[in-house]
């Protein structure tokens, strides 16, 4: 919310979501039911409570302004369009490194028949005898395209004014941070500039048992960018209108007002 001029971004994106005094968001239950004890709804022909309460209250007057004061309208002059399409090539170079991203960090966390982390069978060139292990080259790749495209997202973020594509920037950086011994003992460095660097030999001496840990499955830190980057690029897609198609309760997938917000205040 916003108290004398200050942005609390912690609470931003909750502005939408407020419950309401004695739960007045639930005053409408299931209106095609034809019964009075029906379970309760949070909107009526479509429309979310809460929401209305938001357009009500001037909040939407207020996004509305600050979305024109920082954006303007179609009559630019030449030198305002000239920072517009900057911004748009901006936040183009994001769309595009986060897609990326998304796909290197994917590969990685993917599990199951498709995982890069299934043993193969291996033959030893000199006893001639096989065993299953890691395929480490496939695996190496796969880590270096990751740590590659991490670079440049974070790279380019430093160039966006978006609050919300640097806080998740932020974020992603500091999952790396948290787990900075186990990356080092892999072979992978974190830099003063929060870029990574990946030593191919010391990598493929070590443990593949603790990088599966760290880039496979939910929960792993592979899994953390994954959702970075899918969040970055979403908010992207936003700023650029390329929103959603509605629902058929008035409301948009993926769309956050949120974000929107976030980016603009």
């Amino acid at each position: 919310m916003i108290v004398k001029g200050v942005v609390n971004m912690a609470s931003i994106n909750s502005i939408w979501g407020n419950t309401y005094t004695n739960n007045t968001s639930f005053l409408f239950n299931n209106t095609s039911s034809t019964s009075s004890t029906s379970s309760a709804g949070s909107n009526l022909l479509g429309i979310d409570l809460a929401e209305y309460s938001s357009i009500t209250k001037g909040s939407y007057n207020k996004l509305i302004k600050a979305y024109y004061k920082k954006y303007g309208n179609d009559n630019k002059t030449a030198s305002s369009s000239d920072e517009t399409k900057d911004s748009t090539a901006t936040k183009t170079t994001l769309k595009g490194e986060s897609d990326s991203l998304y796909k290197a960090a994917d590969a990685l966390v993917t599990t199951g028949k498709n995982s890069l982390f299934n043993k193969v069978e291996q033959k030893d060139e000199e006893s001639g005898t096989t065993r299953k292990d890691y395929d480490t080259d496939k695996i190496y790749k796969a880590v270096d395209s990751l740590v590659s495209s991490y670079n440049q997202l974070v790279k380019s973020s430093t160039k966006s004014t978006d609050n919300a594509v640097l806080r998740q920037t932020l974020g992603m950086i500091r999952s790396a941070s948290s787990n900075g011994k186990l990356l080092n003992d892999i072979g992978i460095k974190i830099n003063s500039d929060n870029t990574l660097s990946l030593d191919e030999e010391t990598f493929k001496k070590a443990d593949m048992s603790v990088v599966k840990s760290l880039f496979n499955g939910s929960g792993s830190f592979g899994d953390r960018i994954k959702t970075t980057a899918s969040n970055i690029n979403q908010n992207i897609n936003n700023s650029l209108g390329n929103y959603n198609t509605y629902t058929a309760f008035g409301t948009s997938g993926q769309y956050s007002t949120g974000n929107l917000l976030d980016s603009i205040l």
